[in-house]
């Protein structure tokens, strides 16, 4: 008697045995598993880095706003400083100058897009209108 093609026959067993060649279906479905399980997590991570990119992006922007109106304000005369507002970019940028003989504190607020948390809310959300105050005293000269 001849054996079914593929198979071979063991001195130590009655009947043919087969060869055991490729994957299981459990081995396939485990290393499906494994890859789905590690796609997420790159999708998760793409869109971590994407949220820290638009936030940084936004708080450059904010400082840059900042910046411009420090300059101008460095750049008035001491007495001409009071209180002013322009608009930068998306920020809208308030200053307001206190009073004093030989030095005055200025109070710069941006309003625009940023960083916001709620109450109840444990991570900071991008919000479209979120104050930011810095104080800086302008010395006479």
């Amino acid at each position: 008697m001849m054996p079914p093609s593929g198979a071979r026959f063991d001195s130590t067993r009655d009947g043919p045995q087969r060869s055991a060649a490729g994957f299981s279906l459990v081995e396939v479905v485990v290393a499906i598993i494994i890859l789905a399980v590690g796609v997420l997590g790159l999708g998760g991570t793409t869109a971590y880095i994407v949220r820290q990119v638009t936030l940084a992006d936004v708080m450059s922007e904010r400082s840059a706003a900042l910046q411009s109106v420090i300059e101008r304000v460095q750049a008035m005369a001491f007495d001409s400083v009071t209180t002013g507002s322009d608009s930068i970019g998306v920020f809208n940028v308030s200053w307001s100058a206190g009073t004093g003989a030989q030095s005055k504190v200025v109070q710069i607020v941006t309003m625009g897009p940023g960083l916001h948390t709620t109450a109840g809310n444990p991570f900071p959300m991008l919000a479209p209108a979120v104050p930011d105050t810095f104080e800086y005293r302008l010395l006479r000269p």
